[in-house]
């Protein structure tokens, strides 16, 4: 390899570009891209890509792919009239198991009384790789009929947005405590199963006996808005208006207040990195640069710890799925170079605790110094107060944090800052901590004006 060979290089991303890339989600269409070239595996990949392209100029959203269930009490309802006024309404591309097997007894591997559930997802992955049915969608009514068909429509990449099962409104009570199902022909569906299959794209759509044709397919065309609305993303539930694609979120609080188990449970609910400064911190301290060893030498200036959560910040994983951070900043001073960063917090939380509080639940915390685990004072012969639990170091941090810090962070951050009372229950604190991470505006609807430290990248 020459020396102006690429892949000698470690490919990094300019952190000036990083805002760029954010905003107009630039880094986002493409991980889509190739999320989608691996699901499809096209024999074509750049024409595929210009579709994808196309589509996604089009819209923000994939084009609509929809499953329709239909419960065996609901045979009476005309499912014909519901089909056609979606397609009136979506536009959609209807494909049926009529249409499958009509393809499927002209294949080559076609055999007289078997069919091949692999071989039925084949032809179904060609229909809807079609240029015409990837851009305009697909619905799919009366196929798959079984849970093995499901499955190797989902290895295939035969993904639905959303699964729409049409039931009876469900009793008070069940009916009977028999769960077997009546034998099915080959062209009825598994209801049950498929439903199972599909769980994770599934909206049940119930339907009274008295309900017409229009109001049936009401019914339907919202249930699909709703879950294009609400596409939901990894871990990271529901998407809302003005929400940011990837969540970036700053935990202010001080000792005491429950900030790092919070943002440990944060972090695993919306699979986020979790970044304590200390942690941060000691690793910086523990590298054999030069920056290291400067590190180890002095104690660590507000512009170095910046630089420090900077650089962590700025690493493929965080960027990718976003990050949950305590223990920075804590003055005005700190937030300020946080929030000139190129990946600013879009979420700031503080937890209101008063001290006693604080004092009280470290005070009371103790460490098993065999084997490093928290526990209450006085639960065992190994248990000790954590040498950080000093009484008098940790008044004085209080103090300086209730007189002095909470004010400058308070001003810093502005009305864009979720204020949280941590001296409820820990389930209580965490529920609404994740109400403020999905739900934090980027307007402030009083006045309609854009809110600063907020991104709705």
């Amino acid at each position: 390899m020459t020396e102006t060979d690429a892949t000698n290089r470690p490919l990094e991303m300019v952190p000036r570009f990083i805002p760029y890339m954010e905003k107009y989600r630039v880094y986002q269409i493409f991980k889509d891209m190739l999320k989608d070239l691996l699901i499809n595996l096209p024999k074509d990949h750049l024409k595929h890509m210009k579709i994808f392209l196309h589509r996604y100029s089009q819209s923000c959203k994939d084009a609509d792919r929809i499953i329709l269930l239909l419960s065996p009490e609901l045979e009476h309802i005309d499912i014909t009239a519901i089909l056609k006024q979606l397609i009136k309404d979506l536009g959609l591309f209807v494909i049926t198991r009529r249409v499958v097997m009509d393809r499927y007894e002209k294949h080559e591997n076609y055999m007289p009384g078997c069919v091949s559930p692999v071989v039925l997802s084949e032809i179904t992955k060609t229909l809807t790789m079609k240029d015409q049915i990837l851009q305009a969608g697909w619905l799919m009514f009366d196929h798959p009929c079984t849970v093995r068909e499901a499955r190797c429509l989902q290895q295939d990449g035969v993904l639905p947005t959303v699964t729409l099962a049409l039931m009876p409104t469900p009793p008070q009570a069940p009916p009977s405590d028999n769960l077997l199902t009546s034998a099915r022909s080959f062209f009825q569906q598994d209801f049950e199963g498929l439903k199972f299959a599909y769980k994770a794209t599934l909206k049940e759509v119930y339907i009274d006996s008295e309900d017409e044709i229009e109001k049936i397919s009401t019914k339907c065309f919202n249930a699909i808005r709703a879950c294009a609305a609400g596409a939901q993303g990894p871990y990271q539930g529901h998407h809302v208006v003005g929400a940011p694609g990837v969540y970036r979120v700053l935990v202010i609080g001080p000792r005491g207040s429950g900030r790092r188990s919070q943002a440990l449970a944060l972090a695993k609910h919306f699979r986020l990195v979790y970044l304590h400064f200390d942690d941060l911190l000691s690793e910086a301290k523990a590298k054999t640069d030069e920056f290291g060893q400067k590190l180890r030498q002095h104690e660590p200036s507000v512009q170095v710890k910046a630089v420090i959560v900077k650089r962590r910040i700025l690493l493929k994983d965080c960027i990718d799925n976003g990050w949950v951070l305590v223990g920075f900043p804590m003055s005005g001073k700190e937030f300020e170079l946080l929030d000139n960063t190129p990946t600013p917090p879009n979420r700031i939380i503080i937890l209101n605790v008063d001290a006693s509080t604080c004092k009280s639940r470290r005070l009371s915390r103790g460490v098993d110094w065999c084997s490093g685990d928290e526990a209450p004072l006085g639960s065992g012969s190994r248990v000790m107060r954590h040498p950080r639990d000093d009484e008098a170091q940790l008044e004085t941090e209080l103090d300086n944090y209730f007189s002095e810090a909470l004010a400058e962070l308070r001003a810093a951050a502005g009305i864009t800052a979720v204020e949280v009372d941590a001296t409820q229950s820990f389930d209580g604190v965490q529920v609404r901590l994740q109400a403020a991470v999905m739900a934090a505006p980027t307007f402030d609807i009083e006045c309609g004006a854009q809110l600063c430290h907020v991104r709705a990248d």
